[in-house]
């Protein structure tokens, strides 16, 4: 073995490893470096932030009271006025004795409280508290025509006569006379109640109705408008369903203009009476309030209403059809707020003082009124 190469190879082992470890060495001192580069600079950040937080606070200045005059500003500000006392009013003079109650009306002329069984007016109107001074009676159509002189008997034969042979219009007539002979007769009333509706409800003529012939553009509310008599009574009286009438139809009709229907309710008697001009048409028996609840005077049909709900007093409505709703089928509303004439699901009631002001009948002839009546009717209600 060539001990040259042999001492030449281990001088480059020797070379390498010295040169190896002086690598070592210089990384270390990089490293050594770096960290102690990177400790001087995270100790001056905390010294620099220390000399932030280290300085001292200065001390609490002790104010005093009231601020220092060196404070102020050169021109004083103006002290505020201290809050002056709210001014003491002169004494009140002593309050002037109450006025002395006003008279108070009659019983019979004081206006109950609003009646329960009413639908609530239109609009909403302030409690009365004070009655208004009556109003100063007006003419009222008389109840019946004026005594015959002729013998009740002989005349309601007569009358008999004629409605059986079609003449209805010289039978009411009759009758009329007859009743004049014997006043308040129940069965002469009874006779002409029936005649008189079937003379209205039915194209047979008499006195108080004209014949209209259709025209172009006309329909029955225009001719109701018209002639001031209900659309439902033109129907019925000629058979017209709905609104189909046609152009040149002849149509009979109730001439409201010169022939008023007028009511009359007596609150002793409980019955209403339907007079036409004044001459006797219809009697009905009626239910009033309850402790002469119903108030006396003259007042007018104001609104019509079909299903009404009813709007007891501080309570709920109650619409048509609900068990609670105790109106009946048909309502007129009288000017006088809260009252009018209605149905009632109750018909043992009739004939009684039982309701809370308004003026009750059996429903079916409550509709009967709502057919025959139109707005503007006049009721007067008499004790």
């Amino acid at each position: 073995m060539d001990t040259s190469d042999k001492f030449g190879l281990s001088q480059d082992i020797y070379r390498m490893r010295r040169e190896k470890s002086r690598s070592g060495c210089l990384l270390m001192v990089v490293v050594l470096g770096a960290a102690a580069l990177a400790a001087a600079l995270a100790a001056g950040w905390w010294w620099w932030n220390k000399a932030d937080d280290g300085v001292e606070p200065a001390d609490p200045l002790e104010l005093p009271e009231a601020p220092v005059e060196g404070d102020l500003p050169a021109e004083p500000l103006p002290e505020a006025a201290p809050a002056e006392p709210a001014p003491v009013p002169d004494p009140l003079p002593p309050p002037p004795p109450p006025p002395a109650p006003a008279p108070q009306p009659e019983p019979d002329a004081a206006p109950p409280a609003a009646p329960v069984d009413s639908p609530a007016p239109e609009a909403e109107a302030p409690a009365e508290t004070v009655a208004p001074p009556p109003a100063p009676p007006a003419p009222v159509a008389e109840e019946f025509p004026a005594p015959s002189g002729g013998d009740a008997d002989a005349l309601m034969a007569q009358a008999r006569e004629k409605q059986s042979v079609g003449d209805l219009a010289g039978a009411r007539e009759v009758g009329l006379e007859a009743l004049g002979a014997r006043p308040g007769d129940p069965e002469i009333e009874a006779f002409l109640s029936k005649l008189d509706m079937d003379l209205l409800f039915s194209p047979n003529p008499m006195p108080e109705k004209m014949e209209y012939t259709v025209q172009s553009g006309d329909f029955l509310g225009k001719i109701a408008a018209t002639y001031n008599t209900p659309v439902l009574l033109i129907a019925k009286a000629n058979g017209v369903r709905g609104d189909n009438i046609r152009l040149g139809q002849k149509l009979v009709i109730l001439d409201g203009r010169n022939h008023v229907f007028a009511v009359r309710v007596s609150k002793s008697r409980n019955d209403l009476v339907l007079t036409l001009d004044g001459k006797f048409f219809k009697r009905y028996r009626v239910s009033t309030g309850t402790n002469a609840g119903t108030p006396a005077g003259v007042f007018k049909i104001v609104d019509k209403i079909e299903h009404p709900t009813w709007f007891p007093s501080g309570g709920r409505s109650i619409p048509y059809g609900d068990p609670g709703n105790l109106l009946g089928t048909h309502w007129l509303a009288l000017d006088r707020p809260g009252y009018g004439l209605h149905g009632t699901w109750e018909p043992e009631s009739i004939g009684s003082q039982s309701s809370a002001g308004c003026v009750r009948l059996l429903n079916e002839e409550i509709e009967e009124l709502y057919t025959i009546l139109p707005k503007g009717t006049v009721v007067t209600i008499v004790e």
